[in-house]
């Protein structure tokens, strides 16, 4: 069953990826259309500035997506205008120079990792460095002083600003600064990088690097502020956890860390996004390191780094991009937004933008007072939440949405969890939590599993637990209550009832009949029901006493089972007739019991378990001296017949299969404690 299981989900995945693919592939169109336009500027451009220059395109079929294509036309139409105007030189010079009097403009696309590439190179007289930075100290942008620090990139990186040229003067063609910040704008807004590469008389070369989609991306989900936000892989370096005393501030008072031998400004991303949300509650839903380590995101842009302070890193994650369109303003610093597979929205971080926000080159304050950054000052101290947290937990979608509606419109705040072991990994990680509702049967992890986790664990077992099912036999309430539940109910359920029920426990009430969680309050109209501390089950359980007074305290029954209700529901049956019980969770904690000395009369045994199984289990005792006269039979879900050979060829002494009857059993663990077989090769103890 699980492998069939396994391969129709490896089908579906197979499936959905091809689905994925096509529909991206759809979108594609080849770069050809966008190069087929180039070769009547170059001959326009040439003509008029009486230079020969020809034009080689290499990757024409490389498919791009059609969005990015119709937002690169401009751009590449700059570049191969400046590789004319600035990089190659007239035919008089090349030629003093050594180069054929005609130029070369070299245009390739390509496809590398998850980007699309295209470059943009010319043999012309290169750009001089110097040139730039006395140009720019000129313009105020720099001082002499600054210049003699600066990197060759950075001095690259002055081309890009508005209203820059090297020209002294202008012509159509150059000296009004107005290309290359087009070439770097248009870029931008397609999640695209440009960077220079360049040497004096040998030529210059324009590296453009694109998204292969604008639609889908691998992004790196993170959590800020208590909420989650995620930087496109394309942009993102490398991430790092820091401790505090790694953390140094730098000459310009900046906090700073060190990265590959680099020194890289750290921001954290209220530094530089604008947004206006109060956090009402106590904690970070997150995991928290021991040492307190600051998560630390890399972000790239072109030659620039940025170290970005996050509260978490959750992982790398597929998305489908949105656009953020309409009225409203689009924020600095975001490129987008994605919707996750619970329904919530996650902003997609613009790591280009959040890189000009940092170096001061792009200004979040805008007219709009919509997106005006107001601090409010949280003071986790002394605040006071007004509203309770539920947490729902049902694999069953419509379950949680009927019971999250229920909840949120009397003032809830309600969070969701599939299965048993999604909400206990939330509780685990400071999901703020004042009473929980789950239903008994689920995937992974199960209600009643759930509920053992969470009494065993002092922070969380202070949170009242009810849970709600359609499993209406008092077995399951017993095995419930014992277990600590503070409420018992049953589908359908009537909502105000519910609701009731949820005030009343979250008042510390205990509302389940023989529970062993203690009440906080007890009120005057449930001073009837008296809860049975759990000791006083214990002292039941090592006393042996069961309903008809019968003693059986010098008969201990061993149950192995990795679930805790089939445990808890096998304990039961055997306490109330008189046995004492023990309990393992797999055939390792069982032997490991018995190698300890545990004498046990009989041992119920599942078979598949994970670490040691039932049938590893069984042949462990036969093959030890001590423990081989202690009867033993398989209680599993296997009723195969080839099953039941197997465990009675190994030494099993009976064997029964779930679902069992309570009068049977009991009447077999007799007659086994006496000394009988009930399992033979060829048959099986009958229910």
């Amino acid at each position: 069953m699980v492998d069939d299981t396994d391969q129709v989900t490896r089908t579906l995945r197979q499936v959905t990826t091809q689905l994925q693919e096509g529909m991206t592939k759809s979108r594609m169109v080849p770069f050809a259309q966008t190069a087929d336009r180039l070769p009547r500027a170059i001959r326009e451009v040439s003509i008029r500035l009486n230079k020969q220059a020809k034009l080689i395109v290499e990757g024409k079929d490389v498919l791009i997506d059609k969005m990015i294509l119709e937002q690169l036309y401009n751009p590449m139409t700059h570049l191969v205008n400046n590789a004319i105007a600035h990089g190659i030189e007239s035919p008089e010079e090349r030629i003093i120079n050594g180069k054929p009097p005609e130029g070369r403009v070299t245009v390739r696309a390509f496809i590398q990792g998850n980007q699309t590439v295209i470059t943009v190179s010319d043999d012309g007289a290169g750009i001089n460095p110097e040139r730039v930075k006395f140009k720019a100290i000129e313009k105020g942008l720099i001082t002499q002083a600054q210049a003699r620090n600066l990197s060759k990139q950075e001095v690259y990186d002055f081309l890009f600003h508005p209203g820059f040229s090297t020209k002294d003067s202008a012509d159509d063609f150059a000296g009004r600064g107005v290309g290359l910040d087009v070439v770097y704008t248009n870029l931008s807004e397609i999640r695209g990088t440009v960077s220079i590469d360049s040497a004096i008389g040998k030529g210059t070369t324009f590296t453009i690097r694109l998204p292969l989609t604008l639609s889908i991306c691998k992004a790196l989900c993170c959590v800020s502020e208590r909420s989650r936000i995620a930087f496109p892989m394309d942009g993102v370096e490398d991430t790092k956890d820091y401790l505090p005393s790694e953390i140094f501030i730098n000459e310009e008072e900046r906090r700073c860390v060190r990265w590959r031998d680099m020194e890289l400004p750290l921001y954290s991303v209220s530094e530089l996004l604008n947004y206006n949300r109060q956090i009402s509650r106590r904690q970070t839903y997150m995991n928290k390191s021991s040492e307190d380590a600051i998560a630390t995101v890399i972000l790239r842009s072109a030659g620039n780094l940025l170290a970005l302070e996050v509260d978490r890193v959750l992982g790398e994650q597929e998305i489908v991009i949105k656009q953020i369109e309409g009225p409203i303003p689009k924020t600095a610093g975001i490129a987008g937004a994605t919707v996750l597979g619970d329904g919530s929205v996650m902003p997609i971080g613009d790591v280009l933008e959040l890189i000009e926000i940092a170096q001061g080159r792009m200004r979040t304050d805008t007219s709009s007072s919509l997106w005006k950054k107001t601090y409010v000052p949280i003071n986790s101290e002394v605040e006071v939440r007004s509203e309770p947290t539920v947490l729902i937990v049902d694999d069953s979608i419509t379950v949680r949405q009927l019971l999250s509606l229920s909840f949120n419109k009397v003032g809830y705040r309600v969070e969701q969890a599939r299965d048993g072991q999604e909400a206990l990994e939330k509780l685990q990680s400071n999901l703020p939590c004042d009473i929980v509702f789950c239903d008994i049967e689920m995937p992974r992890m199960n209600g009643l599993e759930l509920l053992s986790h969470l009494q065993q664990d002092e922070k969380l077992s202070s949170i009242p637990v009810a849970l709600l099912t359609s499993r209406g036999a008092q077995r399951h309430r017993t095995v419930a209550a014992k277990l600590g539940a503070s409420g018992y109910f049953t589908k359908p359920y009537t909502e105000r009832d519910l609701l009731d029920a949820a005030a009343r426990m979250l008042k510390g009430e205990v509302l389940l009949p023989g529970s062993t969680r203690v009440p906080r309050v007890v009120e005057p109209e449930v001073e009837a029901v008296q809860p049975i501390s759990r000791a006083s089950v214990e002292s039941n359980l090592a006393t042996g006493l069961s309903s008809s007074g019968k003693s059986k305290a010098d008969s201990l029954v061993l149950i192995v089972d990795d679930s805790v209700m089939v445990r808890e529901m096998l304990s039961m049956t055997f306490s109330k007739s008189g046995y004492r019980v023990e309990q393992a969770r797999d055939g390792q904690e069982a032997w490991e019991k018995l190698r300890a000395g545990l004498s046990c009369s009989l041992i119920l045994c599942d078979i598949e378990m994970p670490r040691m199984n039932g049938l590893e289990l069984l042949s462990r005792i036969q093959e030890d001296e001590n423990l081989a006269a202690i009867p033993m039979a398989m209680i599993t879900s296997r009723g195969a017949q080839k099953m039941q050979n197997l465990a009675a060829e190994k030494g099993a002494k009976g064997y029964f299969v779930k679902p069992y009857i309570e009068e049977v059993l009991l009447d077999a663990a007799k007659r086994l404690i006496a000394g009988e077989v009930l399992l033979k090769k060829t048959s099986a103890v009958e229910e």
